[in-house]
């Protein structure tokens, strides 16, 4: 049995907010395919939009479960550079090069940003759902994972921030993406229940994990998918 969560003032809105920034981003991106300028400069700014929305109602309504959230994002942001930088000089599947920019490591350097709001999209959401639905819940954030993240992939190649080859392919993303992505949305929401119960810095170490979480499922699904059954 789940324990029931905490009476919770800022639940509705708080949800509402992680929800506008997910419809944003999906009609942002949308958009900018039909934008043959689009580079690593819109990928910035999108996800400095994302970071006012949160950040804003974070502090307007004195939210610190969601200034943990933010948090725990931004560590998975930065504890994430080295499955880039596997993916890009190990792999060689990911190529950032089409998007320009400064680079951090191997990654561009707005990419912590990116994977800071995805953490806490489908952190928040999972959590949500666990509450709600328990085991279920926690596969619906899965398969919304394997389906919600792979539609970036699929649509960064035409917005010019990054594209994939060398490697088994649904039309431009990778087998092991959509695989990897249900093990990592999964992740995100098992950490999010230690973000909302712990404490700041509690937040800093599930973020850590959550970073090791998405080497660990690249790492795996790329065996499963080009390793042991490599392409004809």
């Amino acid at each position: 049995m789940n324990e029931p969560a905490p009476v919770d003032p800022l639940a509705r809105s708080r949800l509402w907010v992680v929800l506008a920034t997910v419809a944003l981003n999906v009609i942002t991106v949308s958009l900018l395919t039909r934008a043959p300028w689009s580079d690593w400069g819109t990928g910035l700014a999108l996800n400095f939009f994302d970071n006012w929305l949160l950040i804003r109602f974070a502090v307007l309504r004195g939210d610190k479960l969601l200034g943990r959230f933010i948090l725990f994002g931004l560590v998975v942001g930065l504890a994430e550079l080295p499955a880039d930088a596997w993916l890009v000089d190990y792999t060689r599947t990911l190529d950032y090069s089409i998007g320009g920019g400064p680079m951090l490591w191997r990654s561009p350097l707005w990419m912590p940003l990116a994977w800071e709001i995805v953490a806490v999209q489908f952190g928040y959401l999972g959590l949500r759902l666990w509450e709600r639905f328990g085991r279920v819940g926690l596969g619906i954030i899965a398969l919304l994972g394997a389906i919600n993240i792979p539609f970036y992939e699929e649509m960064a190649k035409r917005i010019h921030w990054w594209q994939y080859s060398g490697c088994r392919l649904l039309s431009s993303t990778p087998y092991y993406i959509i695989l990897g992505e249900f093990g990592i949305a999964l992740a995100f929401a098992l950490l999010a229940r230690s973000v909302r119960r712990g404490s700041w810095f509690t937040a800093i170490v599930a973020g850590i994990a959550g970073g090791f979480a998405i080497f660990a499922c690249y790492a795996l699904a790329y065996t499963v998918t080009d390793v042991l059954t490599p392409s004809r």
